[in-house]
């Protein structure tokens, strides 16, 4: 009983640093750094929005929950990174994530209430400076173990008029051993044709699944339009 009560308290606590990561979007930088093991029900979930407005600069929405043991849930968010250019620092649009994910599902009772979910961990990352997405989802998992990075850079690297670099541009690696149902899939659509789709592609597994997969799609040369044009493929 005394580790459920460790892993209840640290999911209610992550899950607060998360609300904030939400209402804090606007903000020229965030770091959100988190490390959470133990036994019991966790939950957590947050969004990036970089940009003010209706299908502007970068997204992300991100969701974790179930029962059992985690082993092992660490990762770092940085939201409009700072960077050095001919010695000036200062922010460029964007974001990094890190994050390794270890977890086993089993039913979990604490103070006479029962928590029995399968583990899930859905994302979603969207960059219409470039008019692209991918999302990777996990969902009924009894085991997983994930291994994840995503780094985006929108219009404000640009602006700074850096050198060579991941310059407006989407990349997404995964590495996973899953006991459960998969989904990872991505998009790139034309900014100034929302009807024409460059390139479409998803992966789905059920059952018991080792991947890897890298997505990276760049800039494409075109400038974005208006409208929530992208949804997760």
């Amino acid at each position: 009983m005394k580790k459920g009560l460790t892993m209840l308290v640290a999911a209610m606590v992550i899950f607060g640093l998360i609300c904030v990561i939400g209402s804090a979007a606007a903000a020229t930088y965030v770091w959100v750094e988190s490390n959470v093991k133990g036994v019991g029900h966790l939950t957590s979930e947050y969004e990036v929005d970089t940009e003010y407005g209706i299908a502007t600069g970068i997204e992300m929405q991100e969701l974790e929950s179930g029962s059992g043991l985690v082993t092992k849930q660490k990762w770092t968010l940085e939201v409009n990174p700072e960077m050095t250019v001919d010695g000036v620092e200062g922010c460029v649009e964007g974001l990094i994530e890190e994050k390794e994910f270890d977890v086993e599902y089993f039913p979990i009772t604490y103070q006479n209430h029962s928590y029995d979910q399968k583990w899930l961990e859905k994302k979603c990352v969207k960059n219409y400076d470039i008019g692209a997405v991918t999302d990777a989802n996990f969902v009924q998992c009894e085991k997983l173990q994930k291994k994840e990075t995503v780094v985006t850079y929108g219009n404000g690297v640009e602006a700074l008029d850096l050198g060579p670099g991941p310059e407006l541009s989407i990349m997404q690696t995964v590495s996973a051993d899953v006991l459960g149902i998969s989904h990872i899939g991505f998009a790139a659509k034309d900014p100034q044709n929302h009807h024409h789709t460059i390139a479409y592609g998803k992966e789905e597994t059920i059952g018991q699944f080792q991947i890897d997969k890298t997505i990276e799609i760049g800039f494409n040369c075109t400038q974005p339009g208006l409208g929530d044009w992208l949804g997760c493929p």
